[in-house]
């Protein structure tokens, strides 16, 4: 066996070695022709050679070209330019006189794909090999099984659009060694600073080039994506089939696609398949399932790129859905407590593309916010877009309105016109607006509109109208009634304490005017059976407080005129102060009354028509009647 072995091993190194000899006695010119023949037998087109040609043996016999181009559409650039190649020569013809290049490497090579305005294009062959299989004739042989790209880029060019686009690859390498067999592209190419392993395989290449349809897998893996499509391909480009895609960032890859999207915690991981059917002009995902930071939803969606922007539309539906996510970013309220949020907000991304998407979910979730069945539709055209929402259930009762934004100049435009029936206005006001002073059953509309490049700002500059009516309700931080008691039986001992005790009603009404961040009111009224409230003055939106004042009205059990407390609310939405009229209760204890005659200096007119107490033994004393 030992002899068997070393007598093989004899052999092959004497055809090494005669195969060498035969190759370094062709001259270059022949070399050249060779090289020139093959890739003319390929394409139908003659390459330039502006470099030498010389051979190579190692690792094994071959061929270096350097400065090669193959040329493209009349006025465009090549189809190909490369630095060098190399080609491995074909040992069987080699060992027959014949040189044969069986594989090329090209070095730095520019491949340009250009489409004219007329239907032409530079990768559209005429003559040679490719021609030949794409008229279907069966008995062609390709001069070359494999072409491999080091450190080239691929451009795109349509004259007609104007689109371009440029995709640099490392290293990739086609393989097709005959018309009959698969053709496979393996390596890795880079875009956008983000490099992806590929893989594609196509399983009738001839019958595709031929005009046909041939079976296709692709699979694209990355830092910002992996991506598998798989199905039917036409030599349209058109594929019918599947989509399979995930990421650790939506957001992130959107960006890198190009769509100037904000930064953001949200819109994050993400996984999508569908069946797919996808073109030149649009991607449409006719079942889909996607899971997006943490959410899951079915439906359908549309991609189109024939306009001048992307158009997404769609339907998705989702059993639950939690925008938690989203909180930092769409909250209203500073970390602070009591401010507006100031951070600049950014619409940009509106003109991006135009969207008409349709959601809906069974229960909808925003950290303390809870909703119930909710359908929504989203529009957004040419930098205006508008949120519908439907019917939703909202705190027991209903919620349904329109929110919109635009972009005037640069500078954000909201407006708002929302109304909602039988809304638990405690938890409600309290999960939206951070505010806890109104309990009971609600029923409103509100319509504003804002402009300005924060919440703050918008806060400042709201107008619109609101009004609102509850019904078995109660303010949160004084018990009106049992103080009017405690006044008529001892005026000077009582105090109105904001942070204890509540107010019932049996109804409320209230209607805002709201001009430049305040909202104005002469028509506010609580109805409580024995106690009844009339208020009027302003609620700052921007500063978060109140200025109004009011007048109680208690009928006690006894007979008589019913006892009338003037007092007046003041202080920010989180911590108001509510203080009762001094005038009132001093003319309300018999002792103190006389000093109102006899001191009438003690009281100062402040200059906004109230009044304050300047005799300091007055100050911190109970007066008994």
């Amino acid at each position: 066996m030992k002899r068997i072995g070393l007598a093989l091993a004899t052999i092959a190194a004497a055809l090494v070695a005669f195969a060498a000899v035969i190759a370094w006695a062709v001259p270059e010119d022949a070399l050249r022709r060779a090289v020139s023949g093959q890739i003319e037998a390929l394409t139908g087109r003659s390459p330039v050679i502006d470099g030498p040609v010389r051979l190579v043996f190692v690792p094994v016999p071959g061929i270096s070209v350097e400065k090669i181009a193959i040329p493209g559409l009349p006025g465009t650039p090549p189809l190909l330019e490369a630095d060098a190649a190399v080609g491995t020569l074909d040992f069987a013809a080699l060992l027959t006189g014949r040189v044969r290049v069986a594989d090329l490497t090209l070095f730095g090579p520019h491949i340009a794909l250009v489409a004219d305005d007329k239907g032409n294009s530079s990768w559209g062959f005429h003559t040679g090999a490719l021609a030949e299989i794409a008229a279907k004739n069966p008995n062609v042989r390709l001069p070359l099984s494999s072409i491999r790209l080091l450190n080239g880029t691929i451009t795109y060019i349509d004259l007609g659009s104007g689109r371009t686009a440029r995709i640099d690859v490392p290293d990739a390498t086609l393989d097709w060694p005959s018309p009959q067999g698969d053709m496979s592209l393996v390596g890795m190419v880079s875009w956008g600073g983000h490099s992806l392993d590929l893989f594609a395989k196509i399983a009738d290449a001839a019958v595709l080039v031929a005009g046909g349809q041939s079976d296709i897998r692709c699979k694209l893996n990355g830092d910002l994506v992996n991506l598998a499509v798989r199905g039917a391909l036409s030599s349209d480009g058109r594929l019918e089939g599947s989509l399979n895609a995930t990421g650790p960032s939506l957001r992130q890859m959107v960006r890198w696609l190009g769509l100037r999207l904000g930064e953001g915690k949200s819109i994050g991981e993400f996984k999508l398949q569908s069946p797919a059917v996808i073109d030149a002009k649009s991607i449409a995902l006719s079942a889909v399932q996607l899971e997006l930071d943490g959410n899951q939803a079915d439906g359908a969606l549309n991609v189109r790129f024939d306009g001048p922007r992307p158009k997404i539309s769609g339907t998705l539906a989702a059993d639950t859905l939690d925008i938690s996510s989203y909180s930092s970013e769409w909250a209203l309220v500073d970390s602070s407590p009591g401010r507006w949020r100031r951070e600049p907000i950014d619409l940009a991304s509106l003109a991006l593309a135009d969207i008409d998407l349709r959601l809906s979910a069974g229960d909808a979730v925003m950290d303390k916010v809870r909703l119930g069945h909710i359908a929504a539709a989203i529009v957004a055209s040419k930098g205006l877009m508008e949120l519908s929402l439907g019917e939703v259930a909202a705190y027991g009762g209903t919620l349904k309105g329109r929110l919109t934004m635009a972009l005037t100049g640069d500078v954000p435009r909201v407006g708002a016109n929302l109304s909602f029936e039988e809304v638990e206005m405690g938890r409600a006001l309290g999960d939206f607006l951070a505010f806890h002073r109104l309990e009971g059953i609600g029923k409103g509309s509100i319509e504003v509109t804002a402009v300005g490049r924060s919440i703050e700002d918008l806060a400042a500059s709201l107008v619109g109208q609101a009004s609102f009516t509850v019904r078995n309700g109660a303010l949160i931080g004084v018990d009106l009634a049992d103080v009017m008691r405690r006044i008529e039986r001892r005026p000077l001992t009582a105090t109105l304490e904001p942070r204890s005790g509540r107010t019932a009603f049996e109804t409320g009404a209230v209607s805002f005017a709201i001009d430049g961040g305040v909202a104005r009111t002469t028509d506010a009224r609580l109805d409580g059976g024995a106690l009844t409230v009339a208020l009027g003055g302003s609620a700052g939106v921007k500063a978060r407080d109140f200025d109004l004042a009011g007048e109680a009205s208690f009928s006690s059990n006894e007979a008589g005129p019913p006892f009338t407390l003037p007092f007046k609310i003041t202080g920010q939405w989180d911590d108001p102060s509510v203080s009762p009229d001094p005038d009132a209760l001093i003319r309300r204890s018999g002792a103190a009354a006389p000093l109102l005659q006899g001191n009438a200096s003690a009281f100062a007119d402040t200059g906004n028509g109230e009044k304050h107490i300047e005799m300091n033994p007055l100050k911190g004393q109970a007066i008994s009647p």
